[in-house]
């Protein structure tokens, strides 16, 4: 009896070891969105680069998305990566002001058109390690922008900047809240699943976003005039804890470094440049929408009445000397 108590004993020890052992290598990592499941970025951005991580990475090893602000709000992403509450999380580094500073460059209106240049500009100021002391707390998997934003107006279409005074509008950073100053309107916070809502009950009489977000949020219902100036572009980013990052096998480890970066930043342009042509044209073809289309002298009024821009930022940075610094080598990438 006594050696098949221990018989017993030694294989209940080895079935819990195993299982330890088992839970131990099962990593299921969080990936957080602020965006519903069907939002773009969630759909069309995370999901699929989960997917492709996940076929390459160890047995028990897998990231899982939570979308629709499960994990935290818009603004807290960064701090919920940081924290580890989430293991990678979309972050737009203007939300939280002061702690991405130099990331913000790329708002400065006129230098980023499309998300191929936005992303030329963030990735090539990371290689120069100009934004080193930025993500020093973060493994980064990419490093890109929106579009430049355009005008979706709830009211009468705007042609020009002067009628844009006396009105309050959806910001997307604390800058853009200046820039609006510069025309005589008002900037108003307001997290992306509260704009519908904002149009609708008048509390804003615009907002200045991508047609990404247009679609997403059913904008066209509250504001069905759409001006196509390029205005500012917001920075993104998809960040992962560093700690989470280094218990990684050297394997796994190795699949996360080969889909982080340029390259993945470059793919993630391509299919918002994409992405914004596509919906664009849905929008035009569907002829509910009307889209205000600028010539040059409407672009020249534009450009005029935020020539100070580029100067409102660098005075606002905490470096101004190396924000100058900052905003001429993107330019220089820019090709201005």
């Amino acid at each position: 009896m006594f050696n098949r108590l221990l018989k017993t004993t030694a294989i209940a020890l080895f079935c819990a070891t195993s299982l330890t052992a088992t839970l131990a290598e099962a990593r299921q990592m969080r990936v957080s969105s602020f965006e519903p499941a069907q939002g773009f970025y969630s759909s069309k951005i995370l999901q699929p680069w989960i997917d492709k991580v996940n076929a390459r990475l160890s047995k028990g090893a897998e990231f899982k998305l939570y979308p629709g602000s499960i994990l935290g709000t818009p603004p807290a992403q960064a701090d919920l990566v940081k924290a580890g509450v989430a293991d990678v999380a979309l972050v737009v580094p203007t939300y939280t002001p002061g702690v991405f500073p130099l990331t913000g460059v790329v708002e400065v209106p006129g230098l980023v058109s499309n998300g191929a240049v936005g992303a030329d500009i963030l990735n090539s100021l990371s290689e120069d390690g100009s934004l080193a002391g930025e993500y020093a707390d973060y493994k980064v998997i990419a490093l890109f922008t929106t579009p430049a934003y355009r005008f979706f107006m709830a009211g009468d279409p705007v042609t020009e900047p002067a009628q844009l005074s006396g009105l309050k509008l959806r910001s997307p950073s604390k800058f853009g809240s200046e820039l609006f100053a510069m025309v005589g309107a008002s900037g108003v916070g307001l997290p992306a699943p509260q704009v519908y809502e904002g149009l609708e009950r008048g509390v804003v009489s615009g907002a200045v976003w991508v047609m990404d977000a247009y679609r997403t949020f059913r904008l066209n219902e509250v504001a069905p005039n759409i001006t196509t100036t390029g205005f500012i572009a917001s920075p993104m980013a998809i960040l992962m804890n560093k700690a989470t990052y280094d218990s990684l096998s050297d394997a796994d480890k190795a699949v996360i470094d080969e889909m982080s970066g340029r390259v993945t930043a470059e793919w993630i342009a391509s299919v918002i440049d994409a992405t914004d042509a596509e919906v664009e044209k849905s929008f035009r073809e569907d002829g509910k929408v009307t889209f205000i289309d600028l010539d040059d002298a409407g672009r020249a009024a534009w450009d005029e009445a935020f020539a100070g821009a580029a100067q409102a930022w660098v005075k606002g940075q905490p470096d101004a000397d190396l924000a100058a610094a900052t905003l001429e080598r993107a330019k220089e990438i820019a090709g201005e």
